[in-house]
């Protein structure tokens, strides 16, 4: 039986010698290095994991292993896990929930405003968003 093969680098971004390295740890020792990972909190407490991705970045499946994984660490903190793609302008943000815990706040895939997407953020952390954030950002642009 062949031995499966590790995938090769393919951006280039990440600190080329540690990934080669890794990749020689073999195919039953997995990792990810995730693109932008975030985890949004309130008050020194987890309150989401979030995968950003910009809107011309490779598209990635949710039944991904990089993404089972990252469900099971919200699974385990028992925080909601999204998968968010936005716009170079910030003019749309596609927010996908990747665990129950996310589809509790947003049941399927869902394209949102700027405005709408951090009402949900503050949403997650059981806060209301102040009614004039938007006035203010708008204003320091």
């Amino acid at each position: 039986m062949a031995l499966q093969q590790v995938r090769a680098e393919r951006t280039g971004w990440r600190d080329q010698a540690l990934s080669e390295r890794h990749r020689q740890w073999g195919f039953n020792c997995p990792m990810v290095d995730v693109d932008w990972l975030a985890i949004e909190y309130d008050e020194g407490r987890a309150m989401a994991l979030v995968e950003y991705k910009h809107e011309r970045a490779e598209i990635q499946w949710a039944n991904h292993p990089s993404y089972r994984a990252l469900c099971d660490l919200g699974n385990r903190a028992g925080v909601p896990v999204f998968a968010v793609r936005y716009a170079e302008d910030f003019s749309w943000w596609r927010v996908t929930a990747l665990n129950a815990t996310g589809r509790a706040f947003v049941p399927q895939r869902v394209d949102l405003t700027e405005e709408e997407y951090v009402a949900l953020l503050y949403r997650v952390r059981g806060r209301t968003m102040p009614a004039d954030l938007f006035v203010n950002l708008t204003q320091s642009v």
